[in-house]
């Protein structure tokens, strides 16, 4: 992986087949810059109050979005929208077809990366948006502290291709066409609901965000990922709350007020229903575990 560190990535095009590595900018965008047409799968996440337009889309602060490679011959161009005074931060993740192909092959995961969700805003608060994070807070990018996170981002596109594998066998009875116009909003939903399960989600908020009815969307929500979306949001609130019982010693009124729950008794029961036992009682046993 190669850290970049000039003023801008350098707008090359090749000529003949080149297998492009994976790389990170990060630095300011005072106009605009042109990406390398080399190969890569683009990840591109706003920093701070940087409001961004690229492959016809508007990026606001709050998002990120994926880019495939381009259909045509015109690069992509990543233009600052506010004043020419300011000049926003910019976390770009150049990414490597050739590699991500070879690590499902190797994890036996079908991938099709021209069906990632490409130039779709999406909500930063998910796990990509974590890692992402994550390696800016790297100090000074070193290659050494930055290739844990990038690897971890790496893993999520792989989790994408395994999740969108199993939505279309899932909805295999669907006519093509049908099953090409909605799995993009499935997964954007279900990217929407990972950005936002800590504060109140409805089902019908969910379905607004992709455009469709909310009996239609609940329906293939549950026929695409075998789960409700208040089951699903349910389960990574529980999940959240199992990591902050593990490392660290928040108190268990806390840990239910940050991950959604405004009532301590709902909290528990929910716990108790999906892990079998109560959170202190989850604590102690998972204490207990790591001292031997």
């Amino acid at each position: 992986m190669l850290i970049l560190r000039s003023a801008a990535p350098i707008p090359e095009k090749r000529d003949y087949p080149v297998s492009p590595l994976n790389a990170v900018w990060y630095g300011s965008l005072r106009q605009r810059v042109t990406l390398p047409q080399l190969g890569h799968l683009f990840l591109v996440f706003p920093l701070g109050e940087a409001r961004i337009s690229c492959a016809g889309t508007i990026l606001e602060h709050n998002q990120y979005l994926f880019l495939t490679q381009p259909s045509d011959e015109r690069p992509y161009t990543i233009s600052n929208l506010h004043s020419t005074e300011t000049s926003p931060q910019l976390l770009v993740l150049f990414l490597s077809p050739d590699f991500i192909v070879d690590m499902a092959g190797f994890l036996g995961i079908p991938a099709d990366l021209n069906q990632l969700l490409h130039a779709v805003p999406l909500l930063q608060g998910d796990t990509v948006s974590q890692f992402l994070q994550g390696l800016i807070a790297t100090e000074d990018m070193t290659h050494a502290a930055a290739e844990e996170p990038f690897m971890d981002i790496i893993g999520q596109v792989l989790h994408l291709q395994r999740l969108r594998h199993q939505a279309l066998l899932n909805l295999s009875s669907y006519k093509r066409n049908t099953i090409s116009e909605l799995l993009p909003r499935l997964l954007q939903a279900r990217q929407y609901i990972e950005a936002r399960y800590l504060h109140p989600i409805k089902t019908k908020q969910v379905a607004g965000h992709v455009a469709l009815s909310e009996y239609h969307f609940a329906r293939l929500f549950k026929t695409t990922f075998d789960v409700t979306v208040r089951q699903y949001v349910i389960r990574l609130r529980l999940d959240e709350a199992r990591r902050l019982l593990e490392s660290t010693d928040k108190r268990v009124t806390d840990i239910g007020l940050e991950v959604g729950y405004t009532s301590l008794s709902a909290f528990i029961n929910a716990f108790r229903r999906q892990v079998g036992i109560s959170p202190s009682g989850y604590r102690s046993q998972f204490q207990a575990l790591a001292q031997n």
